[in-house]
């Protein structure tokens, strides 16, 4: 008894050991409400979605002269 609960929970933890597996998507399908389907093909492409950023952006520029200072005098 004891043998088949560990071989029932090695495969219950079978796709956490393996991970989530590569999937390539070609085209995105939306239904509509009439009960039609709308296909976008997609590009497979290497870059990372969106623009191009600096270094500048990618690391969130703040200036503390924007934020309030707190009156201490209240």
């Amino acid at each position: 008894m004891k043998r088949e609960l560990a071989l029932l929970g090695t495969l219950a933890l079978l796709p956490a050991m393996i991970g989530p597996l590569e999937a390539e998507a070609r085209s995105l399908v939306a239904p509509l409400c009439g009960g039609a389907l709308v296909t976008i093909p997609v590009a497979p492409t290497n870059a990372p979605p969106g623009p191009v950023q600096g270094p500048c952006c990618a690391k969130g520029c703040h200036n503390t002269s924007s934020r309030k200072r707190l009156d201490r005098s209240q």
